[in-house]
């Protein structure tokens, strides 16, 4: 079986997000994966109603309870990343649970030549990501490069709970009207998405609601009234989003 043609685009953002707090929701109903399922969808919409086509088309990566989302291009503005971020992260708000994102920018590249021959022969009907094991299957992996390692690298270094971080030396690069705040020591920034609007108008293309500002607030507040947070994630949401719980 002929393998596919490797690429590779450098400084292309990336954005990572997934489900904040999936492992500790998902035991207790479908709510984690409901909103698993609203944010794929959300994705979705947004690359096939709003740029469904070069050189503003996206490319979107499942990984477990989230997403790895990355434009064809390298782009010195990045205010469609943060745009498109901040949309998902209120999208998600609405269905009772948060989500957590990053901004980076990387290469990522095809590396399904560097795997297994025979597990390469073993996939069927040109689609690489599954190889067949007899009757059972492999799931593959099909692309690795520094857009996703910057990207969670990001998230390790940010500090808890729902937030929207990215380098600090981005933020020359995107509009003023994103509200943003320095995370100390880290030279990074954390956006308040739940009060910062929205620069393009992706939400009407990709028919996409989301909450007003008061309600997102409420929203925070009613969630950390019903679980056992760490202080650091209350903090977090009063500290960089804006949201007071006196």
């Amino acid at each position: 079986m002929s393998q596919p043609l490797e690429m590779s685009m450098d400084d292309r953002w990336a954005i990572y997000i997934d489900i904040e707090g999936f492992s500790a929701l998902y035991p207790d109903g479908n709510n984690a994966l409901w909103a698993l399922n609203r944010l794929m969808q959300a994705i979705h919409k947004i690359g096939k109603n709003v740029f469904p086509e070069p050189p503003d088309r996206l490319f979107a990566h499942q990984l477990g309870d989230g997403f790895l989302i990355v434009s064809e291009f390298h782009e010195d503005d990045l205010d469609r990343a943060v745009s498109i971020a901040t949309l998902l992260m209120k999208f998600t708000s609405s269905f009772g649970v948060f989500a957590r994102g990053t901004i980076a920018e990387g290469g990522l590249s095809g590396i399904t030549g560097c795997y297994s021959e025979e597990v390469m022969d073993d996939c069927q009907d040109g689609n690489w990501s599954t190889s067949s094991m007899g009757a059972g299957l492999m799931t593959i992996f099909p692309v690795m490069g520094t857009a996703l390692i910057n990207a969670v690298g990001i998230d390790k270094r940010s500090p808890k709970g729902p937030l929207l971080t990215m380098p600090s030396k981005y933020k020359s690069r995107i509009s003023e009207s994103f509200l943003t705040k320095d995370v100390p020591g880290n030279e990074i920034i954390s956006l308040d998405w739940v009060h910062t609007e929205l620069e393009f108008d992706i939400a009407a293309k990709a028919l996409l609601e989301y909450p007003s500002p008061d309600n997102l607030e409420d929203f925070v507040r009613n969630y950390v009234n019903k679980h056992e947070l760490p202080t650091e994630w209350k903090d977090s949401c009063s500290l960089y989003l804006g949201v007071n719980y006196a």
